[in-house]
């Protein structure tokens, strides 16, 4: 395994390889050099497949899609090169195909199941189409099942700009939860601007200093937080429509036991790729 000795070694490697989501800030190269120097090795774990639960009929990759090939507008994103060669190996093997092409549903509403009770989501097909699409589809692969939320922060720094950050893969096992904040899904959503803004219990996709790097990383507003809407901002997707007090009961550690698709409702015209 790779450990940066220099000072300006570590300094390189946190800005390329460990970016705090959200904001620019960078986690603390101390805690970076006591992630690396812990001797564990990697386990993989396997991504289990998830029924949909159909509302009308409805189903968001239906079987004519899943034979379809991936959507061209999500990229391929492998494990960057100066990343540690367990972490890679770890995010190849649970890496995911793009979601096949095809139309996205206007509405969406998906269940979150957490250690802190049930939330139920509305997420807006129209408003953000890929982000969505993706956030359903890896909740149909069982990708979220057993992930921790990794980040609670309060981003204004004065008590009322708390998020709580979540869809890492790595938190699923203790062997891993030490990379926490870096893995995804194998693909890259591109950033989509649309009217939906930083309000209170939104769900948005959390990403690098890449406007077009979303993956499966997510995370929901306990508090407005509008100056993320501000410059390249970031993909508002859906709100909270139910199980709010437990939203905002979540913290660090707190677990998604499950994602699942409840309902769909009129689907979009598949735009051409």
């Amino acid at each position: 395994m790779y450990v940066p000795r220099t000072t300006a070694e570590k300094i390189k490697f946190s800005e390329r390889t460990y970016p705090d989501f959200i904001t620019t800030n960078l986690i603390s190269i101390r805690s970076i050099e006591e992630s690396l120097q812990m001797k564990t090795s990697l386990s993989i774990f396997a991504v289990t497949g998830l029924a949909l639960s159909v509302v009308s009929g409805v189903a968001l990759v239906r079987a004519d899609d899943a034979k379809s090939a991936p959507d061209s507008r999500y990229k391929v994103a492998e494990p960057p090169a100066n990343y540690p060669e367990d972490v890679r190996e770890a995010l190849k093997k649970v890496a995911l195909p793009p979601p096949p092409a095809g139309a996205t549903p206007d509405k969406v509403r998906v269940k979150m199941e957490t250690s802190r009770g049930p939330i139920t989501l509305e997420l807006d097909g129209k408003a953000a189409p890929l982000h969505v699409k993706s956030f359903a589809y890896l909740a149909q692969k069982g990708f979220y099942n057993g992930t921790h939320f990794h980040r609670h922060a309060d981003l204004l720094g004065d008590d009322q700009g708390w998020i709580i950050q979540g869809g890492d893969p790595l938190t699923k096992a203790p062997e891993t939860k030490q990379y926490s904040g870096i893995g995804g899904p194998g693909y890259a959503i591109p950033r989509e601007r649309n009217s939906l803004t930083h309000k209170k219990l939104v769900i948005a996709m959390a990403r690098s200093s890449d406007p077009d790097s979303a993956g499966s990383q997510f995370y929901i507003t306990q508090a407005p937080v509008s100056f993320l809407d501000q410059g390249a901002g970031y993909t508002v997707f859906g709100a909270v429509v139910d199980g709010a007090d437990n939203a905002l009961k979540l913290t660090k550690d707190d677990e998604i036991k499950s994602v699942t698709v409840e309902a769909l409702a009129s689907p979009a015209t598949a735009p051409k790729q």
